[in-house]
């Protein structure tokens, strides 16, 4: 991956930065899902970050909505695809360590920080943002619960424009490399699926249905859909109220899983005989949403699997089935 340190976005008004302090890891519990009145209650102590991303087909300019369509006061915006890997021609790609503490830095953004992500449609493309946060070992971050649809509907204001915000130094972290899944290491599991029936890891497509199954087309052009073998499905878009952009109950998500096949129980236990799970989806924002509810579940040994099925079926090798799961 790109160790290039690269310049801040020209949407962020920058002031000096504070002398360099040393960094000191303080692990305090931060709760995953934050109501919109509890960070109303927090402004100015949280740092607050749009991580809005929409397909490229939609039409929507994320970075345009954020300064004209207004977002949280104080928040900055989180760009996915920008702090990504820019040579890896698979999209937003986890940048290096060195880009990743220098791009969000540049957003006002300490180590010792409490990050709360949130986005426009809810819970989208936020719980990547979380996962970013994550794997780089940063310690505090919570995703905003129906994000900036709930923080309008509850009356909360906006403010628009750019964001100013204070350059911070933000340690070089250490990717935690257990929280992703490389294509290497999900056609293994795939090719055991195909042999044997079964794999010690369990992957889970948080695509739609008709594009797991093979019967719609994916968005992107020359990508055939379908899933991998021995993959379960699980859409994003069945995890949360498309009205409010708010999470549902524990249950009603533990319910969505089984349906898939899935025992969410059966996976915290230690003698479970998966001893993974792998997110995937079309390019790794919502398979970052699946991986956000299992662990809220409780479930533990998560990654994503970044380059999901876009360089999956991009790869002349991959084994691809279609049908029901």
């Amino acid at each position: 991956m790109s160790a290039r340190v690269l310049a801040a976005s020209p949407l962020i008004r920058h002031l000096p930065a504070p002398p360099l302090r040393a960094f000191a890891s303080k692990a305090m519990s931060v709760p995953m899902l934050l109501s919109c009145s509890e960070l109303r209650a927090k402004l100015g102590q949280p740092v607050v970050v749009d991580g809005s991303w929409h397909m490229p087909a939609s039409g929507r300019d994320p970075l345009k909505e954020f300064k004209e369509d207004g977002h949280i006061p104080g928040a900055r915006f989180f760009d996915i695809e920008s702090i990504k890997d820019k040579e890896n021609p698979l999209p937003h790609m986890m940048p290096s360590a060195i880009q990743f503490a220098s791009q969000v830095g540049a957003l006002g953004i300490s180590n010792e920080d409490h990050v709360v992500v949130y986005d426009t449609v809810g819970f989208m493309s936020a719980p990547r943002v979380y996962w970013m946060f994550k794997a780089f070992g940063h310690k505090k971050v919570s995703v905003l619960d129906g994000g900036m649809k709930a923080w309008k509907s509850a009356g909360y204001s906006v403010e628009k424009g750019d964001a100013v915000v204070e350059t911070k130094s933000y340690h070089v972290p250490t990717l935690d490399r257990n929280l992703i899944r490389e294509y290497d290491q999900v056609l293994h599991t795939a090719k055991l699926y195909q042999s044997q029936g079964s794999a010690p890891s369990l992957v889970i497509d948080a695509r739609p249905s008709a594009r797991f199954n093979g019967t719609a087309a994916e968005p992107r052009k020359g990508l055939s859909s379908g899933h991998m073998p021995g993959a379960k499905n699980v859409p994003l878009l069945e995890l949360f109220d498309q009205n409010t952009g708010e999470l549902f109950p524990d249950q009603h998500l533990e319910e969505a899983f089984h349906r898939a096949g899935v025992d969410v129980s059966a996976l915290k236990t230690p003698f479970s005989s998966t001893k993974e799970v792998v997110l995937s989806c079309g390019s790794g924002v919502t398979a970052s949403g699946l991986y956000f509810v299992l662990e809220k579940l409780g479930v533990e040994n998560l990654a994503v699997f970044d380059g999901s099925w876009t360089e999956y079926a991009s790869r002349p090798e991959s084994i691809i089935v279609k049908g029901d799961q």
